[in-house]
C-alpha cells in the first residue's frame, strides 16, 4: 500500500490520576505539552513526537531521533505534519509503504526519517493528532511516531489527558476524543 493519509477517530480517554493534572495545570501551555510528551514516551505510546504550533513551526521534538527529526522538520520547505492535508478537527494515520526516490504526499526527507535508512519500505505509524482552540482553529499538532518495528497503537495503551479542564488560556488535554466535545486533541483557550 503506498503512503496514505487515513482519518480516524480516536478512543475514549483514560482517567489521569489529580496529582498529574495539578502539575499540569501548573505549567505553561508549552510546558505542559513537553510534559505530555514524555509521559507518552513513558508508556511507549510513540518512538519519537513532534509537537507543532500554526505559524510557528516545529516547538519541540522528543524521543528516538528527535534531533535529527527536528533539523529536518526546520529545513526551508519542508512540510511538518501539521501542514498535511486533511489536518483540522480529525486526527490522522499517515501509513504505508514508501521508497526513498518516489514522490510521496510526505516530504522526501521525512520519508527517509521514517524509513530509516532503508531505500524503501514501511514508514511505520504516524498519528497526526489536532490541537485547537475551544472555539475551533486548528492550533498546532502532536505526531507520534510508532515505527514499523513498534507497531500500532493498541487499546491497551493510556490515552492520557482527558478530564483536565484547565480554564481560559490553559491547555484542555486530551489526546483522545472527549465525549462531550468534537475530536479535540488538545484545546487551548
Amino acid at each position: 500500500m503506498p503512503v496514505s493519509i487515513i482519518p480516524f477517530n480516536m478512543p475514549e480517554p483514560a482517567a489521569i490520576p489529580p496529582h498529574i493534572v495539578a502539575s499540569l495545570e501548573a505549567m505553561s501551555p508549552d510546558e505542559a505539552v513537553i510534559q505530555g510528551m514524555n509521559l507518552l514516551l513513558g508508556i511507549e505510546a510513540a518512538d519519537t513526537i513532534v509537537y507543532e504550533r500554526v505559524g510557528q513551526g516545529v516547538v519541540h521534538t522528543a524521543g528516538a531521533g528527535a534531533e535529527v527529526l527536528q533539523r529536518v522538520l526546520e529545513q526551508d520547505g519542508v512540510r511538518a505534519f501539521a501542514d498535511q492535508d486533511g489536518v483540522g478537527h480529525s486526527a490522522l494515520l499517515l501509513v504505508g509503504q514508501a521508497q526513498a526516490d518516489e514522490e510521496s504526499p510526505l516530504p522526501a526527507r521525512v520519508v527517509r526519517f521514517l524509513l530509516e535508512g532503508a531505500e524503501g519500505g514501511s514508514i511505520g505509524f504516524s498519528y497526526v493528532l489536532p490541537l485547537q482552540t475551544s472555539d475551533g482553529p486548528l492550533w498546532g499538532a502532536l505526531t507520534l511516531i510508532r515505527r514499523a518495528a513498534s507497531g500500532p497503537l493498541n487499546h491497551e495503551q493510556p490515552n492520557l489527558w482527558p478530564d483536565a479542564r484547565l480554564g481560559r488560556d490553559r491547555l484542555y488535554y486530551s489526546v483522545f476524543e472527549h465525549p462531550s466535545l468534537d475530536l479535540v486533541a488538545i484545546d487551548v483557550g
